[in-house]
């Protein structure tokens, strides 16, 4: 992506059309008032700045019009609050969420947009017997939703969701004559779902929408576990059986995108 970047540099209108259309990893900033992390996104920049879901102020500071109306900042607020929890259940305490909604003209009761935010970062170092481990890398989850008012009390929930991820994983055998084998395993997954369901207050939204969320995590992790990584590992594992069990040296990148 920079590479392309730099390739594009003279012609400013196509690196944004590019950044638009791929999906770059996640980046945060912390809001100093209140003194949270929060996740940097198309969503919520006008310009250079960036909107902060907790204090709902713009960083660097800007006087800026592109803010949910008060009724719509009320459910974002409560939204973080329960994705916050979320995040940390699934993520750990050290996971990143947003939450940003905003307005498609009018008020909540008719119609609205928004995108729930995850950001992981992986960089731990375990060791074991016989070979140290090190990994490093990021999951970012990328949920963008379109609310639909619709009569009887319904509606409709039109979700895109998009898992980045990205893994590399360095053995080091503590024996030196056995080598390092280094595994990057990277790529994204997208899918999208519609759904219709009651909504008898506001509130209701952030429930439909969250269940949602959940369950395609849940679908996409699964599919990603059992489909893409474990098809990696039968891979691996049949070339170290093929070379006496280790790897010198070794360098494996697996590419996944799916949509």
């Amino acid at each position: 992506m920079n590479a392309l970047a730099v390739l594009l540099k003279p012609e400013s209108e196509a690196i944004e059309d590019l950044f638009q259309r791929v999906d770059c990893p996640l980046k945060e900033a912390v809001d100093s008032s209140a003194n949270k992390t929060y996740i940097l996104s198309d969503h919520n920049r006008e310009g250079d700045s960036y909107r902060s879901p907790w204090s709902n102020a713009y960083y660097p500071p800007i006087k800026s019009t592109f803010k949910p109306s008060r009724e719509l900042r009320a459910l974002e607020e409560q939204a973080n609050e329960l994705f916050d929890s979320y995040c940390q259940m699934y993520y750990g305490k050290d996971a990143v969420s947003s939450v940003y909604l905003w307005n498609n003209g009018g008020g909540v009761n008719e119609g609205f947009a928004g995108c729930f935010l995850i950001k992981k970062d992986i960089d731990e170092v375990v060791n074991s017997i016989p070979e140290s481990r090190s990994q490093c890398g990021y999951w970012n989850s990328i949920h963008v939703v379109d609310v639909n008012i619709l009569s009887g009390g319904k509606a409709k929930y039109e979700l895109s969701t998009t898992v980045l991820l990205s893994i590399d994983l360095v053995c080091n055998a503590k024996d030196a004559s056995c080598g390092t084998t280094k595994v990057s395993i990277g790529g994204s997954l997208t899918k999208q779902v519609e759904n219709i369901h009651s909504c008898p207050s506001d509130m209701s939204h952030i429930t439909n929408i969250g269940t949602m969320i959940e369950n395609l995590e849940i679908e996409l992790r699964s599919n990603m576990d059992s489909l893409y990584i474990q098809k990696t590992r039968e891979v691996i594992d049949g070339i170290q059986s093929q070379y006496g069990g280790f790897l010198v040296s070794c360098e494996c990148q697996v590419w996944i995108c799916t949509c």
